[in-house]
């Protein structure tokens, strides 16, 4: 029984080394592959892939949103509802749950920044 659980931990370690460089190199190429999204507005920075979503928490004391959102093509990640940092925390003050905005989300190193976040237009 022990030599067959330690060929399994073997077996799984074997996995997990073979497969982590392979999902690392997905998920960095995120990306390489964002096409338009959703529309940006004249406020927002030149370029950057906006997300629709509508605030479902605020912790201004955390400078964290929980948003409910539309895909988001430039992390490859289909609709959900998530917790983000907010890359200026102060921006936490001007939202409420229930605002519609419009966002841009970035990976910084594993954790999830809304870069740009605005209220969209109705």
């Amino acid at each position: 029984m022990r030599k067959k659980l330690t060929s399994l931990w073997l077996a799984i370690g074997l996995c997990s080394a073979v497969t982590t460089p392979v999902l690392a190199e997905q998920h960095a190429s995120h990306g390489a592959h964002a096409g338009p999204q959703s529309t940006s507005s004249a406020g927002a920075q030149p370029d950057i892939a906006m997300t629709a979503g509508e605030i479902t928490r605020v912790d201004a004391r955390s400078g964290k949103l929980g948003i409910r959102h539309a895909e988001i093509r430039n992390l490859d990640m289909p609709p959900m509802s998530m917790v983000f940092s907010l890359k200026d925390p102060a921006a936490a003050a001007r939202l409420k749950p229930g605002d519609k905005v419009l966002f841009h989300a970035e990976d910084d190193n594993g954790r999830l920044v809304v870069t740009h976040i605005e209220r969209a237009q109705p």
